[in-house]
């Protein structure tokens, strides 16, 4: 007995007019956390400095971690491996441009109010690959990777 040929053949699935969805301008914006370090000690109580991180507009707000905070000595570094993701989005744009979103890292103090400590809004270009940016304020040392490739989902 001989061997079977199977001849596959692709046909057009799509619909009349439909478009593949890799033609759309999508782009998914990602702000990891690369490295966090206290450089001073600002705690009143205790000797750990205790962080967290509020991203985005006001109405889509995350926190990060959600509960609890990240707990770090003097000179500590926290460094997740992989990177610890802090906001995500995903954006239909016609055109590629920056997008600003707000960014805010706060210590906690049981004894009085949170302080702030980074407050800022972090541009992220359209369609960029990994960059990362570095803030140094009020004794502590963070590190970001920000992107926003392109993507077809």
């Amino acid at each position: 007995m001989g061997r079977r040929v199977i001849k596959k053949t692709y046909k057009d699935t799509y619909a009349a007019g439909q478009r593949d969805r890799i033609e759309e301008d999508r782009y998914l914006l990602r702000i990891d956390l690369v490295s966090i370090k206290a450089i001073e000690e600002s705690d009143l109580i205790g000797r750990d400095s205790e962080f967290y991180f509020e991203i985005g507009p006001r109405l889509y707000r995350q926190r990060t971690p959600t509960r609890g905070t990240i707990h770090l000595q003097l000179n500590e570094v926290f460094k997740p491996n992989p990177s610890l993701t802090l906001y995500t989005q995903a954006i239909e744009s016609k055109d590629p441009k920056t997008i600003e979103i707000p960014f805010v890292m706060r210590e906690r103090d049981p004894a009085k109010k949170d302080d702030t400590i980074i407050k800022t809004k972090v541009s992220v270009p359209l369609g960029s690959n990994r960059e990362y940016l570095v803030f140094k304020e009020k004794g502590a040392k963070v590190k970001i990777a920000i992107s926003a490739p392109r993507t077809r989902y």
